[in-house]
């Protein structure tokens, strides 16, 4: 079967990414953050300067092959109905921070330069600020006053479900149906009912 243009054009897309992404990567394990300039990314990487801010907007988002959020509008249907709201909330949560990441790395490594690099918690802390403003405004364009209020302070909980979760299971990031993500949830509920 013969793939259709667009489908080829996203297919080039996605191995471009991946690979300025693998070159930034591999510039700052084998020579260093400095040393991984924009145009030393671009060279390992086979592309233009031009082509690299194409696909990220800084060096520091080559190396956590990360970019801007997105919000599943459709997750949003029925956040405030039912009686699972919290599971929901954090799966809304967990989809939204999730992408932030464009590309797809190995996260033990990912995560270590986080841990060793300033530059690098520095962005992805205001990447994860991006995103829960992102997901502040969907809530406020998608319920009346009274809904978004309370949306957004489910949201607020399912943010620390998720932090919490985090903590049990570091590559939760990639796998919303982690048992970590299922006990963080169970343990919140339970929390949150002994409070009431």
């Amino acid at each position: 079967m013969q793939e259709t243009h667009g489908g080829l054009r996203e297919r080039q897309r996605a191995e471009t990414l991946q690979r300025i992404h693998d070159a930034a990567i591999d510039l700052v394990r084998d020579e260093g953050f400095t040393a991984a300039t924009v145009a030393n990314i671009a060279d390992r990487a086979g592309v233009s300067r031009r082509t690299f801010f194409n696909y990220f907007p800084t060096k520091e988002d080559a190396v956590l092959g990360a970019g801007p959020a997105t919000v599943p509008f459709e997750a949003l249907d029925g956040l405030l109905d039912g009686p699972d709201q919290l599971k929901k909330a954090t799966l809304v949560v967990h989809a939204v921070a999730s992408s932030v990441r464009h590309v797809r790395t190995d996260e033990p490594v990912r995560r270590a330069l986080v841990k060793s690099i300033p530059e690098l918690r520095a962005r992805g802390g205001q990447h994860h600020i991006a995103s829960q403003e992102l997901l502040a405004e969907a809530l406020s364009e998608r319920f009346d006053a009274d809904d978004a209020a309370r949306a957004t302070a489910l949201v607020m909980v399912a943010s620390a479900v998720l932090r919490y979760a985090y903590t049990l299971d570091p590559d939760i990031v990639d796998d919303p149906d982690s048992p970590a993500l299922t006990a963080a949830v169970e343990l919140f509920r339970t929390t949150l009912k002994d409070l009431t």
